[in-house]
């Protein structure tokens, strides 16, 4: 059995409404292994985006237990929920988020160096990231002056930058063209193999989907297997 990266056991979430409640997620259980890709698929508004946000500790549940290369979230302070974020877990969402002022090389970067890298390791680790994901000739452009398709695998090398054992992508291809969607789903799988890195990817695209190794169904505030 592969080593297990993240776990989560009967998760909840629910918000309060004046008097009345509103539950967003049911008692779901989720296990990724060191690897592995997962996606997962649902309707608009069926908390999608909620769940990878507690899944990588950027929210917390209700209820429930999260863990992230054996670490529990629960009694963290934000400060070393940021930390354990910054170490083990990298995001990827529909909108690059770059920092516009900064070149590709500076923004890839930013996580090393607030994780405490020296500025020549993190300088190196990015200029390898960014060799990897094909644009060793754009990293001094600031985000205006790249692409679509180029900002996005900007976006990819930052959120590899640490080595993290999991990367949670939200719509990654989202707001791309299906040309550029498509070499950005190439740049994925190679650096899944690659680097054994596991992949969490919400997403609305089959296609992509059904190129990862599991892939599950968000209905009525439960995780189900998508048959």
């Amino acid at each position: 059995m592969k080593e297990q990266i993240l776990t989560a056991e009967n998760i909840t979430k629910a918000y309060k409404e004046g008097k009345s409640s509103l539950t967003i997620f049911d008692g779901i259980d989720f296990s990724l292994e060191k690897g592995e890709s997962v996606a997962i698929l649902g309707s608009s508004g069926a908390g999608k985006t909620t769940l990878l946000n507690i899944l990588g500790g950027v929210d917390l549940p209700t209820s429930g237990k999260v863990t992230i290369a054996g670490v529990d979230y629960a009694g963290l302070s934000e400060k070393k929920r940021g930390l354990i974020r910054n170490r083990f877990i990298g995001f990827v969402y529909q909108f690059h988020h770059l920092l516009p002022e900064f070149s590709a090389l500076e923004n890839v970067a930013m996580p090393a160096l607030i994780g405490g890298e020296s500025p020549r390791q993190a300088k190196i680790r990015s200029l390898d990231l960014l060799a990897k994901v094909g644009l060793e000739a754009r990293v001094h452009h600031k985000p205006a002056e790249l692409s679509g398709g180029e900002r996005q695998r900007v976006a990819i090398a930052r959120a590899l930058v640490n080595n993290p054992a999991c990367v949670m992508m939200d719509e990654p291809t989202g707001n791309l063209d299906e040309t550029t969607a498509q070499k950005v789903q190439a740049l994925i799988f190679s650096l899944q193999q690659e680097l054994e890195t596991s992949f969490v990817v919400v997403t609305h695209d089959q296609r992509l989907a059904s190129r990862l190794n599991r892939v599950l169904r968000l209905e009525n505030g439960r995780l189900v297997s998508n048959t």
